[in-house]
């Protein structure tokens, strides 16, 4: 027998409680407690819809599922420690660095310089960057994934900048760690849409939240704390983004709430990455709902 919260009994009906272990464990346990409210109207990627993943190590294991599944997948072999375009790495996928690569794709504005190593250089790509420019515009289905929010800003040319300043390097007259605030990332988000549908008008959007905690803090605070921060943060930004808009072809894919919320042991040792079987969990619950 369903049991009536205390709400319930005193009359506020369609009241969406918060699951224990045994409604988590029932068959319809993703509909109801995840994909409710987010689910697209129907299966919306074919074989022959043009895929790009936008982020670090969880939107390769995103593209090396849809690649196994026979989707049309860009950049699936691309190892986001060798890219800094599309395949980025782990402490570079903030707004800002996804902003810029749209803004360059799109809007031709230059990249700016990034960090690597110990040496100021242009961005790296496994190919050519008019090919990666090329990949961009013809993608129809863009997957978008959020890591973080903190930041170095480069004081004297004025932009965020797409790595970490190694230390030899922090010159605090030049360089600040910043936390990309609320608004920021939500003007961020705001552009990015707007440069995909202007240029890109059919073109399919989805949000997703990386699970993976940051790999540490600049901010002299605990790592633990300042990831909660960031990815509270991030999941507030993506909620207000896309309570404004009416899009039929706009999704938010929880994986962040069904790794956190839905699998009992869904990382590995380091407590930073995600099994083998959790990417496969959570990528079988993607393409029930989103492909053809």
């Amino acid at each position: 027998m369903k049991k009536t919260s205390v709400l319930e009994k005193h009359g506020f009906a369609g009241l969406n409680r918060w699951p224990g272990r045994e409604q988590l464990d029932h068959t319809d346990s993703v509909a109801d407690y995840f994909m409710h409210g987010y689910s697209p109207s129907g299966p919306v990627i074919s074989k022959e819809t043009g895929i790009t993943a936008f982020g670090s190590c969880f939107a390769g294991n995103v593209s090396r599922f849809l690649l196994k599944k026979g989707y049309k997948v860009n950049a699936h072999s691309w190892d986001h420690n060798l890219s800094d375009i599309i395949r980025i790495d782990e402490i570079m996928v903030h707004t800002p660095a996804l902003l810029a690569q749209f803004e360059w794709a799109f809007s031709d504005k230059p990249l700016g310089s990034v960090f690597i190593g110990s040496a100021e250089e242009k961005a790296q790509t496994y190919h050519g960057l008019e090919a990666c420019k090329t990949i961009i515009k013809n993608t129809d289905f863009f997957i978008i994934t959020l890591g973080l929010t903190e930041a170095w800003y480069d004081k004297k040319h004025g932009q965020y900048l797409w790595k970490f300043v190694p230390n030899k390097k922090l010159d605090p007259e030049r360089f600040e760690n910043r936390f990309v605030s609320f608004n920021e990332n939500l003007n961020n988000l705001e552009k990015i849409y707007t440069l995909i549908k202007q240029n890109k008008p059919d073109s399919k959007i989805l949000f997703t939240l990386s699970p993976i905690p940051l790999l540490g803090s600049y901010h002299g605070k605990s790592v633990i704390c300042a990831n909660t921060a960031s990815k509270a943060t991030l999941r507030a930004v993506l909620h207000e983004f896309l309570s404004q808009k009416d899009d039929e072809n706009l999704f938010y894919f929880p994986s962040y709430e069904l790794v956190n919320n839905y699998l009992n042991s869904p990382w590995k040792e380091d407590k930073r990455h995600i099994t083998p079987d959790t990417v496969e969990t959570i990528m079988s619950i993607f393409g029930q709902y989103y492909l053809k």
